[in-house]
C-alpha cells in the first residue's frame, strides 16, 4: 500500500487526514505514539513531507468534508482516528467527544459507535 498514488489518496486528502488526525491527538494532549502513527500514515501514502507542516490549529472541519468526500474515505479516516486514540491506552471524554463532533459532520454518527466498541477490527 506504500506507494503514494493518486489513486490511493491525493495529496489535499492526506494534508487534512493527517491535520485532523494531529488536532485529535491534541485534544487531551499530544502522546508521541499518536504523533509516529500520523508520521507513519504519512510515509504510508507517500507523503512524508507533510508531517513537517502539522499544527495543532491546523484542521478545518469544513475543509475535510469537502476533501474526503467519499464515505469510503471518511471510514478510513474514522478508523485511523480511533487507533490514533487508542495509541496511548485509553480513549478519553475529550477525544471521543471530537470524534463525534467529526463523526456527525461526516454523516458517520451511527457507524462510529460501532467502530470504537470494536478497536480491534482495526487493521494495523
Amino acid at each position: 500500500m506504500s506507494n503514494g498514488s493518486p489513486e490511493l489518496m491525493s495529496r489535499d486528502q492526506a494534508e487534512v487526514f493527517a491535520q485532523g488526525l494531529y488536532y485529535l491527538a491534541g485534544v487531551d494532549g499530544i502522546d508521541p505514539r499518536e504523533v509516529q502513527l500520523i508520521l507513519s500514515f504519512l510515509v504510508e501514502v507517500g507523503y512524508a513531507d507533510l508531517g513537517e507542516k502539522l499544527s495543532a490549529d491546523g484542521f478545518d472541519l469544513e475543509a475535510a468534508v469537502q476533501r474526503l468526500n467519499t464515505t469510503f474515505i471518511r471510514r478510513i479516516f474514522l478508523r485511523t482516528a480511533i487507533a490514533l486514540v487508542h495509541a496511548d491506552g485509553h480513549v478519553s471524554e475529550a477525544e471521543r467527544f471530537a470524534l463525534q463532533i467529526i463523526a456527525k459532520r461526516f454523516g458517520l454518527d451511527a457507524a462510529l459507535e460501532e467502530l470504537l466498541a470494536s478497536p480491534a477490527a482495526i487493521p494495523e
